[in-house]
């Protein structure tokens, strides 16, 4: 008797997951790299609401150079309301995931004074990491803060 009670629900779990599966558009690499192709395109002509339209929902989907984008949108106000905060959590998403232009973006707005509280001890950590990730504009700003840390 039990085993009779838990097979109709077997079967109805299993189709509405057959169902959404089915109704859920495909979101396979070929169309993450023509969208954020898009998003270029878009970012490149003035269009930033457009670009945020194609960055978001790859950003949702964890594409590290889309939340990083999305970060510089909300970073300057472009495409959407400007919000350091809603910025930082983008950059910080992506860097912590490795990315290490989301890495350097982070540091820059723990320093920046630009909405987000000073973080010394955090902007030397995400640029470290940036700097160990071979991002060169990390290497360089590092490089120039350990010279500058040094007596003559």
């Amino acid at each position: 008797m039990r085993r009779a009670c838990k097979l109709p629900i077997l079967f109805t779990c299993l189709a509405v997951t057959a169902f959404v599966s089915a109704c859920a558009p495909a979101y396979d690499a070929a169309r993450f790299k023509a969208d954020f192709a898009a998003g270029v395109a878009a970012y490149d002509a003035g269009d930033y609401a457009a670009a945020a339209a194609y960055w978001q929902p790859l950003a949702e989907r964890y594409d590290l150079a889309a939340m990083r984008n999305m970060g510089n949108l909300y970073r300057r106000g472009l495409g959407v309301e400007k919000d350091a905060q809603k910025a930082l959590s983008y950059y910080e998403a992506a860097a912590k995931r490795g990315f290490a232009p989301a890495q350097y973006a982070a540091a820059l707005m723990h320093v920046s004074n630009d909405g987000v509280p000073y973080d010394g001890e955090k902007a030397l950590m995400w640029l470290t990491r940036a700097a160990k990730n071979g991002f060169e504009p990390a290497k360089a700003q590092l490089q120039r803060l350990t010279m500058q840390s040094q007596p003559f």
